[in-house]
This record gives structure tokens, C-alpha cells and sequence, in this order.
């Protein structure tokens, strides 16, 4: 029986086998290897090993994060506009996962310009070559969450699943790329060696889930005959903000994205000038990443019992516990410095939450409008996480410069540490307090089964 016939005989509540579930999830360690890499180390690599210009640097990333957050909605659109029957996402990981590959690998092989401009240049093009094809095959990868199948079960299964990939993939870059380029020769030419590599790695397993995944959602919407009318960009960015359960984790994500961020972006500055202990970054980076493996698979009991979005709510409020830990023990107490990272750790493990949540938005606008929109819902939420990012990295910088920061002092002013503890504990405890309260209005979860049931009520009678 060829792939066609057997799509069609699925239904979009069937069960997904483990291969489908694996090789699905695995896919979010494509995407996390070497977007890690680059939001992590693309900075060192520039002007360390290429010695480019560090405002030059700034500048292009700065510019072309604004191009990068827009890219995700067209892509969302085009996603909707070419789909055909079981082949909405899925054509687009077949498609770029060698060029997702290559792009990677030449973002990371300056050549040797003896011309400023020329580095210029060259770094912004292959920086928005590799951001745009990005988007192109995660924004697709994303929907197909919502596409393989409506089972409540199978998509908790698939967000576990794909944070426990994300996490190995962030653990790997974040622990090992420094030994992995040292033992390359710790030269320009290495950086090359070791992100052709993960490049390799992230082009295996994107082909592993075009191969083992199915559209059944889709292909089973165009078998009952659903209008497949094509909206216009306008109109069909109009229609995902009427979803008021996708507004409310888009709001989310803006904010826990900026906590990341900030975390991330001012967490050497905090262990460093604060605690004084900048020996420490390493452990308190292994802390936050590494107990994550263990930490996943143990909370989807936890969530079983006490439902997604409560154990969303919950998991934010334990990261906020923990972060005040931190600041309340900063300068005494590196063991509480410990403890209250472990903490933050616990309360991140419930956040794959936020992946099957967003799956069911799908059905509930589609219940609302009558259209489905995977990729508009999928890339409008990714620009808003995007943004999120962006926010962060803004408010770590306004912050720190507002406070007196000053790069080339080894001992910081009592208003720069001011500044420092601001962005590292004081503004992450203010946004989560604010997720919390946004994720309570989500109510979707206990309608969710009420609304899959009318969606096939409809179809059956050809509406």
C-alpha cells in the first residue's frame, strides 16, 4: 500500500507509535543544536576567531532581528497558502533540512577579508541566511505538533518528549562546544569542524521526521471536505488574534522568553561582580541544564494528576522560589546559590506545558472561525517569543547602562551591582509573577474534548 492510501485511511485521533513519537520529538535537537550554538557562541566566534568588529556585530544582529521576528509570520502565511492535503508542514522539513545544514556551517566559516566591509557583509548576509531558513523549517516543524495527531495524551507524550531532546541538545552545546574546539585545534577553522557536525546531526534527525511522520489531522480535514479557503495575509493574521487562548500564551511566552533571556544574558555579571565567584558560572550552568533530563520525564506523572496548565502556573511560581532564593542568599551563600538555581531547574521541567497548550488553540480557533491555522498560530507565537527575547537582551541593557555598569572594571560601583542584581533576580521574579497570571485565564485545557467532539459533529454533517 503506498504512503497516500495509508494517510487516508488514518484518522486524526489515532494513536502515534513510538517511532512517530521519537522521531518526531527528535527534531526539536536539530533545532536546538545549532540554534543554541549560534545564539551562544556566534559572538565569541566573530570576534575572537574571525576578529570581526564587535559594534559591526551588534549592529547586524540587532537590525536583522527585527527582519527575523516578521520572516516567522510570512512563513506562518506561505505555510498556509501552498498547503495540499497531508502535506502542509511536513514538505517544508524535506526541503530545508540541507539547506538548514549548510547555512549553519558557512554562518560559522568567515574567510579571512582583509576589507571591514567585506566582514560586514558578509556576516549580514549569512546571518540572515541562516535566521531566514530558520524559520523556514521550524515555524513547519512547530505545526506538525498540531498535524500528527489530536490525542490529548500523544501531544503530552510529544511535548515531553521534545523538551528532553532540546535539553540534551542545549546540555551538549553548552558543556562540551569549548572542549569539542579545543580538541579541533582550538583555531577558526575548528568552529567549522565542529558546527559541520552538529549540522550533520540536526540534517539526520529533521530527515528521520519527514520519514516517520504523518499529516493525519490535515489529510483527515480535506477527506471530510472542509472548505479550504485561502485567507489573505491581513485577514488571516486578524483571524489568529481573535484566538483569545493563543493571545494569553503569547503574552506567556513574551514573558518567559525575556526571563530566559535575561537570565542568560546576566548571569556571568550576577555570580561574577555580586556573589564574586565567577568560577562558579560553569556549575550553576550545569544546574540549570542538566538535572532538566531527570527532571521532565518525573513531572509528566505530576502533570497527568494535576493537569497542564496548572502545572504551568505552578512551574513558573517555583522558578520565581528559586530566583529569590538566589537573591536573597547572593552574597553569603554559594550553596543557596546552588539550591535556588536547582529550584529555578524544577520549576523550568513543567514548561514543555506550553507546546500541547498551543497545539489545542489550533482546534479552538478553528472551532471559532471554521479555519485552521497551524502555521499562522505557530509563527505568530514564535514572533511573539522572538520578541520576548528581544525584550530581555533590551531590558539587561538599558538596565546595566542605566545603572553605571562599566565593562572595564574589575570591582563594579554600588549602583552597578544595583543594576545587575535588577536584571538577574528582581525583573525575572516580576515577568513570572505576571505569567502566572495571564496562564490562569487559560481555560481551553477542560474544553478541549468538548470541542473535538463538535469539530467531527460537524464534519459528519459536511459543515
Amino acid at each position: 500500500m503506498r504512503r497516500s492510501e495509508m494517510e487516508q485511511k488514518m484518522k486524526a485521533t489515532d494513536k502515534l507509535s513510538w517511532l512517530e513519537k521519537i522521531s518526531f520529538s527528535g527534531g526539536e535537537m536539530g533545532t536546538n543544536l545549532l540554534f543554541t550554538v549560534m545564539s551562544a557562541y556566534l559572538l565569541v566566534y566573530y570576534t575572537n576567531y574571525a576578529h570581526v568588529n564587535a559594534a559591526i556585530v551588534g549592529t547586524i544582529m540587532f537590525v536583522s532581528k527585527i527582519f527575523d521576528a516578521i520572516s516567522d509570520v510570512a512563513m506562518g502565511y506561505v505555510e498556509e497558502r501552498f498547503a495540499k492535503p497531508g502535506a502542509k508542514a511536513r514538505p517544508w522539513l524535506k526541503r530545508m533540512a540541507l539547506p538548514y545544514a549548510i547555512s549553519a556551517i558557512i554562518l560559522f566559516t568567515v574567510p579571512d577579508f582583509t576589507s571591514t566591509v567585506a566582514q560586514g557583509i558578509y556576516v549580514f548576509i549569512t546571518y540572515n541566511l541562516f535566521c531566514t531558513i530558520y524559520t523556514m523549517i521550524v515555524i513547519p516543524y512547530n505545526s506538525l505538533q498540531a498535524l500528527i495527531t489530536q490525542d490529548k495524551d500523544d501531544r503530552k507524550t510529544t511535548g515531553v518528549l521534545r523538551s528532553i531532546f532540546s535539553t540534551i541538545a542545549s546540555t551538549i552545546v553548552n558543556s562540551f562546544t569549548m572542549i569539542f574546539i579545543g580538541w579541533a585545534g582550538n583555531t577558526k577553522l575548528s568552529w567549522t569542524i565542529v558546527i559541520g557536525v552538529y549540522a550533520v546531526i540536526a540534517l539526520i534527525v529533521y530527515s528521520l521526521c519527514y520519514v516517520n511522520t504523518t499529516e493525519r489531522v490535515n489529510a483527515e480535514e480535506d477527506q471530510h471536505g472542509q472548505d479550504d479557503k485561502k485567507l489573505g495575509f491581513v485577514e488571516s493574521l486578524f483571524n489568529v488574534m481573535k484566538n483569545k487562548y493563543w493571545r494569553i500564551l503569547t503574552v506567556n511566552g513574551i514573558f518567559s522568553s525575556a526571563v530566559i533571556s535575561l537570565n542568560m544574558g546576566s548571569m556571568f555579571f550576577y555570580l561574577a561582580y555580586v556573589c564574586g565567584k565567577p568560577q562558579s558560572v560553569a556549575i550553576v550552568g550545569m544546574l540549570l541544564s542538566m538535572p532538566m533530563l531527570v527532571l521532565i520525564p518525573l513531572s509528566a506523572p505530576i502533570v497527568a494528576k494535576c493537569g497542564m496548565k496548572n502545572s504551568l502556573v505552578a512551574g513558573v511560581l517555583i522558578m520565581t522560589v528559586g530566583r529569590i532564593i538566589v537573591g536573597v542568599s547572593g552574597e553569603s551563600s554559594l550553596m543557596m546559590i546552588y539550591v535556588g538555581t536547582f529550584i529555578f531547574a524544577l520549576g523550568c521541567s513543567t514548561q514543555w506545558c506550553s507546546y500541547p497548550l498551543l497545539c489545542y488553540t489550533v482546534e479552538y480557533g478553528q472551532w471559532k472561525t471554521g479555519v485552521r491555522q497551524e502555521g499562522m498560530i505557530m509563527s505568530a507565537n514564535s514572533f511573539g517569543s522572538k520578541c520576548g527575547t528581544a525584550l530581555g537582551t533590551a531590558l539587561c541593557g538599558w538596565v546595566l547602562a542605566w545603572a553605571g555598569y562599566n565593562g572595564a572594571a574589575e570591582i563594579q560601583t554600588a549602583s552597578a551591582l544595583t543594576g545587575i542584581k535588577i536584571v538577574y533576580v528582581y525583573l525575572p521574579v516580576i515577568l513570572n509573577i505576571l505569567s502566572a497570571v495571564i496562564l490562569s485565564f487559560y481555560k481551553l485545557e477542560k474544553e478541549y474534548s468538548t470541542i473535538v467532539k463538535e469539530l467531527e459533529e460537524r464534519k459528519a454533517v459536511g459543515k
